[in-house]
């Protein structure tokens, strides 16, 4: 029994592998973008101001350890996009890194930190999902 994500991502024709740069600049310029919006709208709201600086210093450190895995995620949908891919699977993996990115933005002005926590992990959660769907992505893999 397949699902209707399923069915569509199997009917979505694949995209030719042409402009892999473009689409990489893309993701890239999405990601910046993304998080520089996410940083405007929440640093009014940040709590960094009544915050021990040794506590603040070690958020970020958390934030920073975010970011590393955040920047794999990135890498792998980035290397991903180098091959023909469907359009739908590409909207939901630049979906679901742009969420994560954000949530890192959020989570570095310090305003909110569980629910910029639960929106990181909702976008890492997300390109697994995504990455589920994806047939391309387990027939480069070798499944």
């Amino acid at each position: 029994m397949t699902s209707v994500l399923d069915r569509a991502v199997d009917r979505s024709p694949p995209e030719t592998a042409e402009r892999p740069l473009a689409r990489r600049v893309a993701l890239v310029v999405a990601i910046a973008a993304t998080a520089a919006v996410t940083a405007v709208v929440t640093a009014p709201f940040s709590a960094a101001g009544g915050m021990d600086t040794d506590l603040v210093r070690l958020l970020h450190a958390m934030v920073g350890i975010k970011g590393i895995i955040a920047l794999a995620a990135a890498a792998l949908v980035s290397w991903r996009f180098g091959h023909p891919i469907a359009r739908p699977v590409a909207i939901g993996y630049g979906a679901a890194i742009c969420v994560s990115a954000a949530a890192l933005a959020w989570l570095w002005t310090l305003a909110s930190i569980p629910l910029g926590s639960l929106c990181f992990y909702g976008g890492l959660a997300g390109l697994i999902l995504v990455g589920r769907f994806d047939s391309g992505l387990s027939a480069r893999l070798g499944r």
